[in-house]
Order: structure tokens, then sequence, then C-alpha cells
């Protein structure tokens, strides 16, 4: 078992030194484009190129971020970005958008690609595909627990990266259009506004029942209690998130899960309370989780009061206005009491003003901005930070001590022989002359010689094979240190640079044989009120989801029923537990459906050439190198619902393959492993299990501007957010027809029977679209 990999966030240059020389082993950061998180300070190209040649010189690989959808009209241009990447020596790309991958395999078949987990990889099928398919490394999903990611990593052997500290994101990464769809910011694209972070109710429909709070909002990840069980799942590298983070947060997270891994390796006792009581000091939300590592997806894990940093408790003001501590608090801290927040200008202990009070005393602290009996909480700490500080004010701080053997004869040129990384450095200097008065001693020599500057290298151990009382200018001596630690500099750095390829494989595309004959429109649907609305229309090509669980739904029994021959079934897009029971299922009914509908990947390289394969619109095809990329995979290919008019012609310009546009439905927000109706309405039976309320009722998501948005849960109880109004592009018709797009898709959600109704004949021209009850979605205004 390898050594693993510690990876640290570095959205600035302070942070990158905090990583560093706090024991990072890789660094992960961004450039000015194409980075899923565009509001970082990131990187130019100048500073990018000082970034990695710095990492570089400390042994420190370097991951950079592509790990956002590119548009059609950008392809050219992250290529180009590509190529600089390639030939400044960047270890490694983090890549979401598999149209990106398809052209960088191309033209840089040697650039170590990991598959970002804006991929969504959940499932040992999912990671064999990409393995299989070229990528080097897979960055799983965050929702896995520990035994899926040593199924994954250990069985599989697949290389591996996990999160083991920040914050969470509600939905799976890389399925979230909630930001997206609400204000035009997509998550996707590295501009998420974080809409989970908002309050929010849950409302039982009919009832009145609600609960109120930032329901969507989880805590932070912390596992340096599980570094162990980590560790032994042989995953190949621990991710810190926290790209947004000022530098002292990854100076102390970087600190805390080093020495703690460390610890495990010399098979030492970490006392982790201590880290984490550091860790708790950087940021927290109302506590930490240890997010899905051990299968909790319930409420514990979620940080309902309190989107923002909660920091620690500090004590309750008394009557007297003072507070009897129990943490330290000194002049500078920042306090939280309830919503506001202040900065500690003076410290009162017994009337008399003090620097710093400490954990049991009673002091007044000023602004006085609390009241008689309110909670107070530390969320900055100045000592703290101060001493985190020291991590990137001085960049080369950190030393690597370097072994030399030097000769010192008189008459011969000074010699300094070193050994580094397996490569012989050696230098001559300046003649060794006869000493006319004082002769330069042996510790005079290991003075100079041992000197270190703005360099990470520092001769420490020096062996002398022969010596002779002779005599040597410093400035001499200097030179020649100087020059043996240039020349493992520039071996350092240089060994990493790479010639650029010249040829362009952009426009090199190859046509699919067509193998299905595709039907123009097909209808999603999950109730039997929409079935029995679709058939009474003797509407074919039906796409049923017989694992949703609300009220009403198809079972997988009522297939039984059904004239399958033009029935597609449509899987789920998240799988993991359960796949052996979908595969199942999908081998019973496989000779007489028509075909399935996904976007799961492992479902994908399972049944490619079985069964005809729609993509959903979760695959989040936005380039024509992705639709060929998934053409050699699926039959029909979906494009994104991100997309405008414009960018969908861009596509469909440069693609030689069939797509389809959804063009009624309302959009799939979110899919979580947490269930916000059982967190809430879900009480508790005698197996400790929620008593599925979404069963017997409908459940509905209002935000702040009383808007609602659909909640609906499936028989694996992962619940599914979708927006409040549907997405009708059913005027646009006829212009999608001229553009391009022969295939379209029609979604129901929630509709009841004479919705459907409705929409079929809105289809079918017989009745008119009522525009202000639709949305055009982002056909208009696309996304960032």
């Amino acid at each position: 078992m390898n050594k693993i990999e510690l990876l640290a966030p570095a959205g600035s240059k302070e942070s990158l030194y905090a990583a560093i020389n706090k024991g990072a082993d890789a660094v992960y950061l961004g450039g000015t484009k194409f980075s899923a998180r565009a509001y970082a300070s990131n990187f130019d190209e100048k500073t990018l190129e000082e970034a990695v040649d710095y990492a570089h010189m400390y042994g420190v690989k370097v991951y950079i971020t592509i790990n956002t959808l590119i548009k059609e009209k950008e392809l050219r241009e992250v290529l180009e970005y590509v190529g600089f990447l390639y030939k400044i020596g960047v270890d490694a790309l983090i890549i979401q958008d598999l149209g990106v991958f398809n052209e960088i395999k191309k033209k840089f078949p040697d650039f170590e690609l990991h598959a970002s987990t804006q991929m969504t990889i959940h499932n040992g099928e999912g990671a064999l595909f990409l393995k299989e398919n070229g990528f080097h490394r897979v960055v799983l999903s965050r929702e896995l627990s520990l035994d899926e990611i040593k199924y994954i990593s250990k069985e599989l052997k697949i290389e591996t990266e996990i999160f083991v500290h920040g914050a969470l994101c509600i939905c799976y990464s890389g399925q979230c259009l909630m930001s997206s769809i609400i204000g035009g910011r997509s998550g996707n694209r590295g501009r998420c506004a974080q809409s989970c972070r908002l309050p929010y109710s849950i409302i039982k429909k009919g009832s009145g029942e609600l609960y109120k709070g930032y329901l969507l909002s989880p805590k932070d990840m912390c596992t340096i209690d599980d570094i162990e069980d980590i560790i032994e799942s042989e995953t190949d590298s621990l991710k810190i998130e926290g790209r947004m983070k000022r530098p002292e947060y990854v100076a102390g997270v970087v600190e805390s899960y080093k020495e703690a891994i460390e610890n495990y390796y010399i098979k030492k006792h970490s006392n982790t309370e201590n880290h984490k009581k550091v860790l708790m000091k950087l940021f927290n939300r109302e506590g930490f989780s240890k997010a899905y590592l051990y299968k909790n997806v319930g409420k514990d894990m979620m940080a309902f009061n309190m989107p923002k940093n909660t920091g620690v408790f500090v004590g309750i003001i008394d009557s007297n206005g003072e507070v009897d501590l129990v943490e330290d608090v000194s002049l500078g801290d920042g306090i939280r009491c309830g919503e506001n927040g202040f900065t500690v200008s003076k410290i009162l202990k017994n009337n008399k003003e003090v620097l710093k009070a400490f954990k049991g005393e009673s002091v007044k602290i000023f602004p006085k901005n609390y009241r008689k009996g309110d909670y107070i909480y530390k969320t900055s700490d100045v000592e703290l930070l101060e001493k985190l500080k020291s991590s990137y004010l001085n960049p080369f701080g950190k030393k690597i001590l370097i072994n030399a053997e030097v000769e010192f004869e008189i008459g011969k040129p000074l010699s300094i022989k070193t050994v580094y990384n397996g490569v012989e450095f050696d230098v001559q200097g300046d003649l060794v002359q006869e000493a006319l008065k004082k002769p330069l001693s042996i510790e005079k020599i290991k003075e100079n010689l041992g000197k270190s500057g703005d360099i990470p290298y520092k001769i420490e151990n020096i062996k002398f094979s022969s010596f002779d009382e002779g005599f040597l200018p410093i400035s001499s001596l200097n030179n020649a240190r100087r020059e043996i630690l240039q020349k493992i500099i520039s071996f350092e750095i240089e060994k990493y640079k790479r010639q650029v390829p010249v040829k362009s494989y952009l426009n090199d595309r190859t046509l699919k044989d067509k193998k299905y004959a595709f039907p123009e429109f097909t209808y999603v649907i999950n109730t039997k009120e929409q079935l029995r609305a679709l058939m009474d229309l003797n509407i074919e090509n039906i796409v049923i989801d017989v694992f949703d669980k609300s009220y009403g739904t198809i079972k997988i029994e009522d297939l039984d029923k059904l004239d399958l021959t033009k029935v597609y079934i449509k899987i789920p897009n998240i799988i993991k537990k359960e796949f052996n029971f979908i595969c199942d299922i999908l081998d019973k009914y496989i000779k007489d459906i028509k075909g399935i509908v996904t976007a799961n990947v492992g479902i994908i390289s399972r049944y490619k050439g079985r069964t005809e394969i729609i993509g959903d619109y979760k695959l989040n095809i936005f380039n024509s190198s992705s639709a060929e990329f998934y053409s050699n995979h699926i039959d029909l290919i979906p494009i994104s619902v991100e997309l405008n008019r414009k960018e969908v012609i861009d596509v469909v310009k440069n693609c030689n393959h069939e797509l389809q546009q959804m063009i009624y439905g309302k959009v799939e927000m979110m899919v979580s492993e947490y269930c916000p109706i059982g967190s809430t309405f879900g009480g508790k039976c005698e197996n400790k299990q929620c008593d599925e309320p979404c069963v017997s009722a409908d459940f509905e998501l209002e935000d702040r501007m009383k808007e609602r948005f659909v909640v609906k849960t499936d028989r694996f109880c992962r619940s599914h957010i979708y927006n409040n109004v549907p997405t009708n592009l059913i005027e646009e018709l006829e212009e999608l027809k001229n553009i391009g797009i022969a295939y379209f898709r029609v979604d129901f959600v929630d509709e009841d029977y004479e919705e459907v109704i409705k929409v079929i004949k809105m289809l079918q021209g017989s009745l008119e679209v009522y525009s202000s009850k639709y949305t055009k979605g982002h056909y208009r205004r696309g996304v960032e």
C-alpha cells in the first residue's frame, strides 16, 4: 500500500505557500478560467507557472482544475490553455467535461487526467467505465461510505481521491441545477450562488404543516478522528476542500491532517481532540459531521440554524453584563452574538483592562453588542491566526536538508557533490589557496555552505573527503553553494516541462452508424394518472419511472400489465448499493422493453449494445465533443438544459450525431442522499427508520420569495427537488427542428391527468400555449 497523498486547496499564492509549508503532498488550484471556483483569487498564466515551479522545487504535485462544463465556442480556447499547462509541467488536470477529456486524450495522450467529483462517480461500474476510457484517477462523490470507497479503491484497484474536510454540497456534485435555474449562475460553470445556504420551509400539501430553517445547509465534514479507517480503505488521496478559504485556514487544516497521517504510519496515537479544537476555531457550521462515511443521511449532519461560521462557544452574558468564559478571549478576536458580530476592542477583568482573558474568568467584553442571556461565540481567534500566518509570510520557511561531500585541497578547485532524488550534482569552485594568515576552518566552511535564502534547499550534513588548511574568499564559498543549489532547482523544475504537440484534433469527428429509429417524442412519467392520460390519447414511446416512491406512482410490478414494446424504463441517475437490484429488474424486462433512459455511466457501461439507451439531460452534454464521446456509448444524445438557443445552434452545427432536447418539463434541480421530508416529518418508528410520510402525502419546499418547489423521493430514499414552473419550449418546436434538433423529451413530474392532456394538446397544436404559466428556462438567457 503506497503512502497516502494529502491534497490541499490553493486558491491564492498565500494558500499555496501555507499548504506546502505545512506538509501537503499535492495542491489543486485553478486558472482564471474554466475552474469550479470562479470567484476564488485563482492564478493568471505568469503566477500559475511560478506556482507550479515553486511546488515542484518542494517535490509537491500540482493538479489544475478544469472542472466546469465547456461551451462549444470555448473548446479551442480551453485546448490552448491545456497546451500551456502541459508545457509548464502541470502534473494532472481535474476534468468535468467529457468533451474536454475527449479532445485532451487525442492531442495530449500522456497528460494525466483526473475525473472531477463533478462527474458524479458514485459506484464501481461508473469508476471502471472512466478508468477503461482513460482516466488515471477518479475523485469519488462525497456521498460514498467507507465500505464503498474501499470496494472501488481496493477491490477494483482504481486510483481514487476522496474529500476528508470542508464544505459539503447537499446535492450530488455535478447534478445540481438550483443556482442555475433560479438565478442563472451555474454550479456546473463554477458560479454557484449557494442556494442551499438559504432558509426554506418544507410544507405538507393540504395540511398546512411546515418546518422552517436552513433545511438544505449541511455541516462541514471533518474526518480527523477517522484517518486510520480512511487510510485502510486504500484510497490514494485525501482532499481538503477550501479554495475560497483564507490561507490560515489552509495552514491549520493541512497541519492537523498531516500530523494525523504521519502518526498512523509510525503507529503513534494522535490526539485528535486538540486538532478538532483548532479546526472548529478555523471554521464550522454548528459543529462537524462525518458526511456519509458511515452511511449517515439524517438531520444531525445538517446546520439547520446557522449556514455561516458558527464559531466556538464562549459563554452566556449574565445580569451584570459579564460572561464566565469557557474559552480564552483576546483583543482582536471575532465574536458572534445571534446573527450579529463584532471584534473585541476591550476586555475588563475586575474593572481593569487586559489584553487576554482565560477560560474560567469573568469579564466584560466590548463593544457591548449583546444583552443579558445572550450566548456568544468566538468566530475568529486572533492568536491562532497570527500563529498560522507564518506559514505563508515566508514562502521558503520549510527547508529540504541535503547531504554534501566536500573536497578542500590546496591547489585544487573546491568540489561539492551531492545526490538528490537519485540524481548526482557537483560543482567545481575556485582554486583553494595556501593560507597566508588564517586558514578557513571546517566549521567556517560548514557555516557558509549551510546558509539558505529564498530557496527550498539547505546543505545540512557535510562530509569532507579531503581537507587542507587552506584559504578561499567567503564569496567563493557562497558562489559554489549557490551554483550547486541552483542546479538542483533547475533540474527539479525543468524535468516536468514538455513540448506541446502541433497537431489539433478539434474538428476530427467520426460519423456514427444509426442502430435505432428513434421516436420523435418520448414522454417521461411516474404516476398512474399520467399513464392513464397518455394511454387515453394512444401515445406511444412512454418512459416509465418505476423507482419513484411518492404517492400514486407506478410500481415495478405494474410493468407486467403493460405492452412493453413501446416502453422505456427510466433508470435512476444515482445508483449505489442497489445497483444489482436494478440490474435484476432490467434483465427481467430487457427483451420486452424498447430501451432505457439514464445518466448513470455505470448502467450505460453495463447495458451498452444490449438495448437502446437514451441519455438523460443530467449527463450535462454542453458541446459537440462531449456528444462525440457519448455517441460511442449511448444511442440518443441529450443536450444540456443549461444551453441557450445560440449555444444549441453551435453544438448542432459541429455535431454529427442525433440530439434530443427537453421541450417540456420541470427540471430536476437537486438529487440528494439527504431527505428534507424524512428529516422533518419523518418521525421514528421501532426500527429507528423514517416512517415514510412521502408515501401518503405530497410535499413542497418554499423559499424566501414564497416560490414552492416539488419535493419527491425515490424508493431508495433519495430526495429530488424540481423547479416550481415547467420549462415549455413547445412554441419553439419548429424553430428547434429548423436548427437541427429532431428528437424531443417531455417530462411529467407531478402533473395530474388534466395537465398531461393539456400539454399533449399543446404539442399537437389543438391548444394554445399560455406562456405566462411556464418558463423558457435557459433557452433565451443561458448561463454564465
